[in-house]
């Protein structure tokens, strides 16, 4: 269970110099094609951050063809996570914990924003067996143990922002996370992690590993949830597949059960999407979605998360596939 103080630090003094505590916060504003992305990697014990502030608009292969890109490393880590202000001009305040936050940033190029972010439902902590019904069978945390501890939340999000000189309202639905342990930077595992949203009454998420080398297929989920009417159900099993261009995701086909036996069906295509390295050793496929359910049109993201190990393992039959 996440309780109010888990938003702030973790690390203790003898705690491994790998410790890495992040924040991902997403935004979009779907009619103009653009989706954001804030991420906060800090490395207390090294007592540095990276920040970085990317804005998507377009399918390309390369993350400097994006709107905007601000990536940020060695930045001096903050001394908490429940407000802060970065050398970069991005500021940050939980006004309620684990519910209300304000996020800020004044950028170059005639870019900012000023954003609210109002939780939708409880942190849905993954590593919980009360929360996750997957949770009980495994022997550690969901992932590795970058995710000692883990959780998503999805934020009704509202503000403004400027992107090189050219305003918008920005009023979505997004989901983030948070997540804190030992994050060694070496053959990190290939991975999903895929969200979408309709709305403040239904949103999915889900975390499955993906072996991209070898099939179009997703693998063993991880983690997930359905957030309905404001109710959050955890997923029990998840299916489902995707094409590319190059290791680009382009579309796919989704279907997940929750633990209500409840099952929903998604297809989505790629409207904007980058190659993204926040930091070096695990590359992104950042992709934001175009979302169908049952004919209800919906957004949402799509990490694609390939260490460089991965792919240098695999660059042959990467290579024949894609």
């Amino acid at each position: 269970m996440i309780k109010p103080a888990d938003f702030d630090f973790h690390f203790k003094p003898d705690s491994h110099w790998q410790w890495v505590e992040t924040i991902a916060l997403p935004f979009a504003v779907p009619e103009a094609n653009i989706n954001g992305i804030v991420y906060l990697v800090t490395r207390p014990m090294l007592g540095v951050c990276m920040c970085d502030v990317t804005l998507y608009d377009k399918i390309t292969d390369l993350w400097e063809d994006q709107l905007y890109v601000d990536n940020q490393q060695h930045l001096p880590c903050p001394k908490s996570l429940t407000e802060f202000s970065l050398p970069n001009g991005l500021s940050f305040k939980v006004i309620e914990p684990l519910k209300h936050y304000r996020m800020k940033y004044e950028g170059i190029d005639e870019t900012s924003f000023d954003l609210e972010f109002f939780g939708l439902h409880e942190p849905y902590d993954c590593n919980d067996p009360n929360m996750d019904p997957l949770a009980a069978a495994r022997n550690g945390p969901a992932w590795d143990s970058s995710w000692s501890g883990h959780y998503e939340q999805t934020y009704r999000i509202k503000g403004e922002l400027v992107a090189r000189g050219k305003r918008y309202k920005v009023d979505c639905v997004e989901t983030g996370d948070r997540s804190w342990g030992s994050r060694p930077e070496r053959d990190n595992a290939s991975i999903i992690w895929w969200h979408a949203a309709f709305g403040e009454n239904l949103a999915v998420h889900f975390f499955t590993k993906h072996d991209i080398a070898k099939t179009n297929e997703f693998g063993e989920l991880v983690s997930g949830y359905i957030l309905e009417d404001g109710k959050v159900y955890g997923i029990t099993s998840a299916r489902g597949s995707q094409e590319y261009r190059k290791s680009i995701p382009i579309g796919g086909q989704l279907e997940v059960t929750d633990i209500r036996g409840k099952t929903f069906e998604f297809t989505y295509s790629t409207t904007n999407c980058a190659y993204w390295a926040p930091y070096p050793a695990v590359t992104y496929l950042q992709s934001a979605m175009r979302v169908n359910h049952n004919g209800r049109i919906g957004y949402g993201i799509q990490q694609l998360v390939l260490s460089r190990a991965y792919l240098g393992r695999n660059r042959e039959a990467l290579l024949a596939r894609y």
